[in-house]
């Protein structure tokens, strides 16, 4: 008995969700299992008896024809698609499993509707294409599979110049962004066919022949696996960023102006202090001409009269500290003494590696003979303010330049890549960090200069308090809850309102930043008859006692703060305009416990 007639098979077959036909040599369908009428909207019974072609979409009735004639070949398992007119008469896709029983001459046809998988594939397509950025499909000998029109419009090629190329076509003479040959095998979909891993965020100059010009572009290269794990292909996705990387040269070159004429000296290092940049006003200084190649001066060869260390125990130091500042005096080349006071900082890239050393100085030979200690600290002061001064003229151009790419690309409707809009934004807020803390340098500047004057009027503190909680927090990204308490009979009193922000913004800044991880910081407000307390307390690291009389010095920090971004600059302001406020200012800290800080004000209807 044949399977079409197994009354028992039969009642299987037809449970199935998938559609399921058994054909004779002659393409008549025998049985149709029931699920037609949900696959395809045809009752089982009309279809049994018909001809495999009938409502096959017309383009595909050779194909199926030819398919049913293969596996009668080939003699196992044939995969194959087409398409079917349902009772609707509406268009559908069909995957087709076909198996010869050769005892029986029959076909066992098992289909499934994969239209939704199909139109998803076409909406996928047209994503593909739409978008603004380049797309490539590179097979695993680096073959370009399929590509999208912006990156036809990117490289200058038409799909038929660009498919069945590689990535290190060498009609395309790519380089690196210093101008540097850039080899194929070191390009980014190479590395990620070797490595089987992403390549990120690589910049490649790319001649293009049809327009005898070079386009720069922002590549990644992501490598894609099949289901069983095995290394299948790699998507190449790339943004053109020619006009982006002209306006930065062009940032950097007016930075770079800006440097060679500024009195101040500044210089670059490598580790080994060979120099990899000094600006016009240091080499006069040092006895050499302006124009001198950099990388032919070494600093050795400068003699150091009152070197505390060496510039291997400097090295040391900025990889433990980050930073060294203090006073040098150096015979230069003229044999002429120079006295510097220099701030040198230890730069790390993302991966927390050291790359290169800055140093930033300013001319003290005149100021040599002035060693007490209250014209030294005036010096430092002028310093900083000097360089804080010299560096607002450049992060000024960042902060501009950064305006004009975001409203560049929104007016251009341009999404960057989640990586390039992550760095950007990494790029933000390091440039507000650089301001705010050259913004307490010239606060300090001005403060033991006595440029700066007390506005009191009659206030109330609560809402003062409240604002720097919200905005110290949102600053810091800390969701913990701060609570705030008052107690007693609230009044006024007669502070100047910027410098309690100040000093608030200050004080709980510093109860977060140093509690992270611990539980929320804790401010109480406390009206009594003659005076009102503010009192913050936090569950942080706490100060070493032995270190407790320094904190109120400029620049001072605690030994257990090494991880901790900061200047030692915030504790000084916060005192002097406590003072300047005829208030009062006491800590108890304990380490690894925590810290509270009470300010003292008089209430103003008993001042």
């Amino acid at each position: 008995m044949s399977t079409f007639q197994n009354p028992d098979i039969i009642r299987v077959l037809d449970l199935s969700l998938d559609l399921i036909q058994i054909i004779n040599l002659d393409g008549k369908i025998l049985f149709c299992s029931k699920s037609s009428e949900l696959i395809l909207g045809y009752p089982a019974d009309s279809i049994t008896g018909t001809s495999i072609l009938d409502n096959v979409v017309t383009q595909d009735k050779v194909a199926t024809k030819e398919a049913f004639l293969a596996v009668r070949e080939k003699g196992k398992i044939y995969n194959f698609e087409n398409r079917f007119l349902n009772k609707d008469n509406i268009e559908i896709y069909l995957s087709w499993s076909l198996i010869w029983d050769e005892q029986t001459k029959d076909t066992f046809a098992i289909g499934r509707n994969i239209s939704e998988l199909k139109n998803n594939e076409k909406h996928y397509r047209s994503l593909i294409q739409n978008i603004n950025i380049g797309i490539i499909i590179q097979k695993q000998n680096a073959e370009i599979t399929l590509c999208n029109q912006p990156a036809l419009e990117m490289l200058g090629l038409t799909e038929d110049q660009l498919l069945g190329k590689t990535s290190f076509d060498p009609d395309w003479n790519v380089i690196h962004s210093d101008g540097s040959p850039f080899p194929g095998n070191e390009h980014p979909v190479p590395v990620s066919i070797a490595t089987q891993k992403p390549v990120r965020d690589v910049v490649m100059g790319v001649y293009r022949p049809m327009t005898h010009d070079r386009v720069w572009l922002l590549v990644n290269a992501e490598p894609q696996f099949d289901l069983s794990g095995n290394f299948d292909h790699v998507i190449c996705t790339f943004s053109d960023i020619t006009k982006e990387r002209k306006s930065l040269v062009q940032k950097q070159e007016e930075l770079l102006d800006i440097l060679d004429n500024t009195p101040a000296f500044f210089a670059t290092f490598d580790l080994n202090f060979k120099f990899t940049y000094a600006n016009k006003a240091l080499l006069r200084k040092i006895g050499l001409d302006e124009s001198t190649d950099t990388s032919q001066i070494d600093l050795r060869n400068f003699k150091i009269l009152d070197a505390a260390f060496t510039l291997e125990e400097l090295l040391n130091i900025l990889l433990k500290e980050g930073s060294w500042i203090g006073s040098n005096t150096y015979v230069n080349l003229k044999n002429k003494e120079v006295t510097v006071w220099q701030v040198v900082l230890l730069h790390r890239n993302e991966q927390n590696v050291p790359t290169h050393i800055s140093v930033t100085a300013i001319d003290i030979s005149a100021n040599k003979a002035l060693e007490k200690e209250i014209e030294l600290n005036r010096i430092k002061s002028e310093f900083v303010t000097n360089v804080s001064h010299e560096f607002r003229t450049p992060l000024t151009i960042f902060r501009t330049s950064m305006e004009i790419l975001d409203i560049y690309l929104k007016k251009l409707k341009i999404e960057l890549p989640e990586e390039l809009t992550k760095r950007l934004q990494v790029m933000d807020k390091e440039i507000d960090r650089l301001t705010y803390v050259i913004t307490e340098f010239l606060t300090v500047g001005r403060m033991e200069s006595g440029k700066i004057t007390v506005n009191k009027k009659d206030i109330s503190i609560i809402p003062i308090i409240q604002n720097s909680i919200n905005r110290i927090a949102l600053m810091n990204k800390d969701e913990r809850q701060i609570d705030l308490t008052v107690t007693g009979e609230p009044c006024n009193m007669l502070l100047d309102e910027i410098l309690m922000m100040h000093i608030l913004d200050n004080i709980i800044a510093n109860a977060i930043k140093y509690s992270k991880d611990r539980k929320a910081p804790e401010i109480m407000v406390k009206f009594e008859i003659d005076s009102t307390s503010i009192i913050v307390k936090d569950y942080g690291i706490g100060i070493p006692s032995q270190e407790k009389v320094k904190l109120f010095s400029s620049y001072f920090r605690g030994s257990n703060t090494k991880n901790i971004k900061g200047n030692g600059l915030g504790l000084v302001l916060v005192k002097n305009f406590v003072d300047m406020q005829n208030g009062k200012i006491s800590l108890e800290s304990e380490e690894n416990v925590g810290t509270t800080i009470t300010i003292e004000f008089p209430c103003t209807k008993h001042n």
